[in-house]
């Protein structure tokens, strides 16, 4: 019982069927009544009851394919020994690292890394490298 109040097992795939056998009755019956009414509606019930039944079956189908795929993702993570799903925090973008700290080509003092400009500066030539 807990399965169905966790929405863990699902009820509607074994009404999937009910439900489209009634969807393609109504829209036969409909069809039909089309026909009936004579004139261009003879038109508009041949192709209603054509396309209109292939188009429900189209949806019914749908339906059926979104709980078998969820029904082969479960047994997919139980045959890997997976339990719920995890829950990751997202990552901070990450900063660019500066490099080792090196010397100036010039005056061979040590250069400062200047995080705003991501460029190496000399403090005695006061330039940047």
């Amino acid at each position: 019982m807990s399965e169905y109040l966790s929405f863990k097992r699902f009820i509607t795939p074994g009404f999937i069927m009910v439900i489209y056998l009634l969807g393609a009755l109504g829209v036969t019956l409909l069809s039909i009544a089309l026909m009936l009414s004579g004139g261009i509606y003879i038109v508009y019930g041949v192709i209603m009851l054509i396309f209109g039944n292939l188009f429900w079956r189209v949806v019914c189908e749908y339906m059926v394919v979104q709980f078998r795929i969820y029904d082969e993702i479960v047994m997919l993570n139980r045959r890997m020994g997976g339990g719920p799903m995890p829950t990751v925090a997202p990552a901070a973008p990450a900063q660019p690292a500066a490099p080792a700290t090196p010397t100036c080509p010039t005056c061979g003092s040590p250069l400062r890394y200047i995080q705003q400009y991501q460029r190496w500066y000399c403090d005695r030539e006061q330039k940047y490298v």
